[in-house]
């Protein structure tokens, strides 16, 4: 779907939620959504009297929930008291996917758009805007040669960088299947994450590269109806670079383009200890294989929530004393509510058997979401580039 098409979406649905055939007007200011309690519960609210069924789709909750009308054609859902931080959530009506008319803080995902809201606290500092010095965002496009699509690649600068001349190390981080190049900052708060650690002491100052991880341009389009549209016309997807975030495809694109691209435009070390890659569900399998398949290039590898599988890492298992001399990081963590936990478990023991030092985390209760990639981000960040 192209973004027209999707832009055409969104404004066909707040025509069907504001028109005269659905007996609303000014759905925005008669409707509050979201409210957050004083009990940090969210409260979301839909005006759409014609509507037969209305669900919310969230990362606060790992269900699907029915919303309930009113006599006024209001629908509404209250959460169960949540921690502090930052969530994602989107609405279907009646088989129609969309994002919370009332709420402006939204986000373009795969074939979603994503409502988001804060619910504030202790404990959410870590990730929140705080008054210490920020560094800077940058887009920059090139072409694909390979496949001629135009793509985008986000580089985060850390603060002081535009006033000095001393060269930094550089992180490449990954997004995941259903996201793009700017889900880390939209949602994972990468910067806002870095800046805080920054000014806390916690973490070496560092470029932070983040690219388009698919090998379609506008994979930002809804995923199962992509995957539908190959099926339908009788085209599997490669086993190596298909549209969906191939390994080999992301591995050409990143050593060919984007790393050219950044040690072009930027001050940057070129040396393997100060390269890092990490990523998570997708961008996990892609950092785990492209960055332990290249020890002259990464000293640093981690995988979120997704990793290689054995017999795509034989090179690293093959000489364990040689891996464990080139990289001074592996590092891999997963949810255990998350589906992808055996996958990761699989690794960790392949790794233990061959002897080669890892980390290996599993968080209690979390699942397949941002909720446990920025915790993950914030373990990393101070892991990496250390003397």
């Amino acid at each position: 779907m192209t973004h027209l098409a999707r832009t055409l979406t969104v404004a066909a649905v707040a025509l069907i939620l504001l028109g005269p055939a659905s007996g609303v007007r000014g759905q925005d200011r008669k409707v509050l959504s979201p409210e957050v309690t004083k009990e940090r519960r969210i409260v979301l609210r839909l005006q759409a009297p014609n509507a037969k069924s209305v669900q919310v789709h969230g990362d606060f909750s790992a269900k699907a929930h029915e919303m309930t009308k009113d006599e006024k054609g209001v629908w509404s859902f209250t959460s169960e008291p949540l921690k502090a931080g930052s969530y994602q959530y989107w609405y279907v009506m009646d088989g129609l996917t969309m994002p919370d008319p009332a709420n402006t803080y939204v986000r373009p995902a795969s074939g979603v758009y994503k409502s988001q809201v804060d619910v504030p606290g202790e404990g959410a500092e870590w990730m929140a805007f705080r008054d210490v010095p920020h560094g800077t965002l940058h887009e920059h496009w090139y072409v694909n040669k390979d496949n001629g699509t135009a793509r985008r690649v986000v580089v985060y600068t850390p603060p002081g960088y535009g006033a000095g001349t001393d060269k930094y190390p550089v992180l490449y981080l990954l997004h995941g299947a259903n996201d793009f190049e700017r889900g880390w900052t939209q949602t994972g708060r990468a910067n806002w994450i870095m800046d805080n650690l920054l000014a806390d002491g916690k973490a070496k100052p560092a470029l932070i590269v983040m690219p388009f991880g698919h090998e379609v341009s506008g994979s930002t389009g809804k995923l199962p109806e992509v995957r539908a549209l190959r099926e339908s016309l009788g085209v599997e997807p490669k086993a190596k670079g298909g549209g969906f975030g191939g390994v080999g495809f992301m591995e050409k694109d990143l050593l060919g383009n984007v790393i050219p691209l950044v040690e072009k435009e930027y001050r940057v070390f070129k040396e393997a200890d100060k390269r890092a890659i990490v990523g998570y569900s997708m961008g996990g399998m892609q950092s785990s294989t492209i960055g332990l398949n290249h020890p002259e290039l990464f000293a640093y590898v981690g995988a979120m929530s997704g990793n290689a599988r054995e017999a795509a890492l034989a090179k690293a298992l093959a000489d364990p004393e040689k891996t464990n001399k080139a990289f001074k990081l592996i590092w891999l963590g997963c949810g255990t509510d998350d589906a992808a936990i055996n996958g990761g478990r699989a690794l960790d023991k392949v790794l233990k058997d061959k002897g080669i030092r890892h980390e290996w985390v599993e968080s209690e209760g979390y699942r397949h979401d941002y909720q446990i990639w920025r915790i993950y981000l914030r373990a990393i960040l101070p892991k990496l580039f250390r003397d």
